[in-house]
C-alpha cells in the first residue's frame, strides 16, 4: 500500500500588524536576529533562504518628508500620508515577490489609521485601490500576527507616532485592528497578553512558522 508523502513546509509570509507602541517593531528586530541561516533550514530544508525584512514604511515616510505625528489627524495630510504608506508598501511587496517576506505592519494598518483617525470616507477610498486587493490576497495566504495593546506602560510617543488621548483611546485602535482583519476575511492570530517578554514572543512566532498555518 503506498502511502502519501508529507508535503515539505513552506515559508509564508509574515505581517506583524497592530497599534503602535505594542512592541512590533522591537519584535521584528529580534526575529532578525534569531531567524539565521541554519534555523530556517532547519524548518524549511536547504533551499529556503534568509527572509527579508521589511521595516515600517509610514516610519520612513514620515521621516524622509519631514512629517509629523499631529498630521496623522489631519483630513487632508493625513489622508495623504496614509495613501502614500499603502502605495509605498505595495511597491516593496512587489519588489520582493519571491522572496519570504516577515513585514513590520502591512497594507491594513494604513486603512484602521485612516478609518479611526479620519474616518469611513478615507479608509473607504484606500480600500477601493488596486493596490490594497492585491495586497489583501498576500495577507490572506500568509501569516498576520496581531500585537494588541496590554501593558499601560508601553505607551508613548515620538516624532512619528500620533499622541493618544488616553488608554481607552489606545485600546479602541487595537480593536479597530480585530474589526478591520475581520471584516476583510484575513486570518490573524494575537499574541497572548501574557507572552510580554520578548524571548517568549520570538518563540511563539517561532511555533506559528513551524506549524504551517
Amino acid at each position: 500500500m503506498a502511502y502519501e508523502t508529507e508535503k515539505p513546509l513552506k515559508p509564508k509570509n509574515v505581517y506583524i500588524v497592530g497599534a503602535h507602541c505594542t512592541g512590533k517593531t522591537t519584535l521584528i528586530d529580534a526575529l532578525k536576529e534569531h531567524f539565521t541561516p541554519a534555523l530556517c533550514t532547519e524548518i524549511f530544508g536547504t533551499k529556503t533562504m534568509h527572509p527579508y525584512f521589511l521595516d515600517e514604511v509610514v516610519r520612513l515616510i514620515m521621516e524622509l518628508e519631514k512629517r509629523t505625528a499631529d498630521q496623522v489627524r489631519d483630513p487632508i495630510e493625513g489622508f495623504k500620508l496614509q495613501a502614500h504608506t499603502l502605495g509605498t508598501q505595495f511597491q516593496f511587496e512587489t519588489v520582493f515577490n519571491e522572496l519570504w517576506l516577515l513585514s513590520d505592519r502591512s497594507g491594513i494598518d494604513p486603512i484602521v489609521y485612516a478609518h479611526f483617525f479620519l474616518g469611513s470616507e478615507a479608509s473607504d477610498r484606500l480600500v477601493a485601490m488596486e493596490e490594497w486587493d492585491i495586497l489583501r490576497t498576500k495577507m490572506k495566504d500568509g501569516l498576520v500576527i496581531l500585537c494588541e495593546p496590554t501593558n499601560a506602560c508601553w505607551l508613548s510617543t515620538d516624532p512619528v507616532r500620533v499622541a493618544l488621548h488616553d488608554l481607552e483611546e489606545w485600546r479602541a485602535l487595537g480593536n479597530a485592528f480585530k474589526d478591520w482583519l475581520d471584516a476583510q476575511g484575513i486570518r490573524y492570530v494575537p499574541i497572548p497578553a501574557d507572552l510580554e517578554k520578548l524571548e517568549w514572543r520570538v518563540q511563539f512566532v517561532e511555533g506559528l512558522i513551524r506549524s504551517g498555518i
